[in-house]
């Protein structure tokens, strides 16, 4: 768009001169859609032609382009009479203080380093658009003031070339003088009265600036805590971004925040900052009144009636409570408490009220949705994860996970030159089990020797339902001594197992397992487990109750039972 096409009256026009057509587009549609009107040019030939129509309200201009200098060209505009009181902003991927300084030199009124946060483009934008307006019509109105001087003094001069034919009208005329003068005291103080209103505007403005900074700096911190969160696999992972992230967003204040535990329906500390933190470290939800009203509850220093009694010991300190919540279930608590403040410093700082100011508590809100979204975030994935890779019956990995995790620990056996164990284990008879005791029975003993296989496996070692009554064990780093070992324990624990069924001991349990590792029986883990396999079939050949190993006299005998 050129600045001879028609542009609406009544919106602000800005001239961008960039030679990057990704910048041009992208600071063309942000500005048209904040109700600018818009020009664009790429090179010097462009940005004169634009020039020559109308006058733009602002310019944007890069500093180096292919065919000009930016710093030459806003030069050149402050040169014309017609066009040197143009604001130039400098745009620029050059960001050093000297840059900067031969901007200002140039005659730009400000310099934005890219890449730029479009807020801060807009915002300086709209401030200098405005602050060049107010001082055009400041200009035309010391225009009118010079010019009715003028007046007066050639009046005057007037007055003293004719005294001696106008003596007679001397008293007259001084009266008039005299009543001009008021007026133009009066024009005056009005001048003054308008000088003081746009000072005044000015630091509106730029409070309103620095406001939009505050805000877009906690808007940015938010961003980037959602972010950590959202590479957070547990919540134990989750509690250190939240501290580190919440000393940022609310600073210099002590706090703590409380996860609530399904199994006690208690409220724990996971993690604080700042100072210690008074009061109860675990307590019930009867014990807060903000969990109680699910809402945010201050408590100030001053209060003679403590409402949460899990603050006892933190009276002498403004405390506040924000519950967190998922679809109205509790998921824990923001707890803040204000630094006690001495006799001296509340009377000298407006900061010592009672209570939390208003933007604390926004913040703190504000704070606890966001936690309140994470966490509930992080649960949901957890069982989405529990769903996809674990059994429901025996609460162990299922089979999707077992081939996932082998493939990864084969390749880190590999890269390290460990040994890997595999363990297959089999419940003997467990079709004679169901025909006797039924499936609810058969259920119940799988479900045992889930819980029985989790207990007795190191925390490194993966316990896998392969399939029906057979299960798999994966042992990171064991030997082939130390597999058959830990497979022969866990089959005479498992003889010493006693499930108990509609009030009856069921028939003792026994399992037979295969023992296999990589690499001696195998080169993959496809073969490796397939060794384990084998073995596990010879050892129910054998008349079952046995650990076997691979190689040890083992052969397919799954085509004979």
């Amino acid at each position: 768009m050129s600045l001879h096409d028609k542009q609406p009256d009544n919106l602000p026009l800005v001239l961008i001169i960039d030679d990057s057509p990704e910048y041009l587009t992208m600071l063309s549609d942000i500005l048209r859609n904040n109700n600018y009107s818009v020009c664009a040019a790429g090179n010097k030939p462009a940005a004169l032609a634009a020039l020559a129509g109308n006058t733009p309200d602002l310019i944007l201009l890069d500093v180096k382009m292919p065919d000009m200098d930016g710093y030459e060209f806003c030069r050149h505009l402050k040169s014309t009479e017609r066009d040197r009181d143009i604001p130039v902003i400098f745009i620029s991927g050059l960001g050093d203080a000297s840059d900067k300084v031969k901007g200002f030199k140039a005659g730009g009124i400000d310099f934005i380093a890219k890449p730029f946060h479009m807020a801060e483009v807009l915002a300086r934008v709209a401030t200098h658009i405005d602050l060049n307006r107010l001082q055009k019509q400041l200009a035309k109105q010391n225009i009118r003031l010079q010019q009715e001087i003028t007046e007066r003094r050639q009046a005057e001069a007037e007055l003293k070339n004719h005294k001696s034919l106008l003596e007679e009208t001397v008293d007259r005329r001084t009266a008039e003088l005299k009543n001009v003068n008021e007026e133009l005291q009066h024009e005056i103080a009005e001048r003054r009265r308008v000088e003081d209103a746009l000072e005044n505007a000015n630091f509106k403005l730029h409070s309103m600036v620095y406001e939009y900074g505050l805000r877009h700096h906690r808007v940015s911190l938010f961003n980037q805590m959602s972010e950590h969160l959202q590479m957070c696999n547990s919540l134990e992972e989750a509690y250190p971004v939240i501290n580190q992230f919440t000393q940022k967003i609310i600073p210099r204040i002590p706090g703590a925040l409380f996860i609530m535990h399904p199994g006690n329906n208690l409220l724990e500390a996971v993690t604080s900052w700042g100072k210690a933190i008074r009061g109860k470290k675990v307590f019930s939800p009867e014990d807060c009144l903000a969990l109680q009203k699910k809402e945010m509850h201050v408590t100030p220093a001053s209060a003679t009636d403590i409402s949460c009694t899990h603050l006892t010991g933190a009276a002498e300190s403004d405390c506040l409570c924000v519950p967190l919540l998922a679809q109205r279930e509790i998921l824990g608590m923001l707890y803040l408490q204000k630094p006690p403040v001495s006799s001296s410093a509340r009377s000298a700082y407006e900061d010592s009220s009672p209570e939390f100011g208003p933007d604390t508590q926004q913040q703190a809100l504000t704070l606890a949705h966001y936690l309140s979204l994470a966490l509930s975030n992080i649960k949901l994935q957890i069982s989405l994860r529990q769903q996809a890779y674990r059994d429901p019956l025996t609460g162990l990995f299922n089979r999707r996970y077992l081939e996932e995790t082998l493939k990864r620990e084969i390749y880190r056996a590999q890269r390290h030159k460990t040994p890997l164990g595999i363990i297959m284990l089999d419940l003997d008879r467990f079709r004679d089990f169901n025909n006797t005791y039924g499936h609810g029975a058969g259920d119940l003993v799988l479900h045992e020797l889930g819980q029985f296989l989790q207990n007795n496996v190191r925390k490194e070692d993966v316990a896998c339902r392969y399939g029906g009554e057979e299960f798999t064990l994966i042992l990171p780093g064991a030997s082939l001594d130390v597999t058959r070992n830990r497979a022969e324990t866990l089959r005479q624990k498992v003889q010493q197992m006693k499930v108990y069924y509609n009030d009856r001991t069921l028939d003792q349990i026994t399992t037979s397992a295969g023992v296999a590792i990589f690499p001696e029986h195998g080169p993959t883990g496809e073969a490796v487990l397939q060794a384990a396999d084998l073995a596990l079939y010879s050892a129910k050949y054998m008349g079952s109750n046995k650990v076997m190993v691979s190689g040890n006299g083992t052969s397919d005998y799954r085509k004979t039972t």
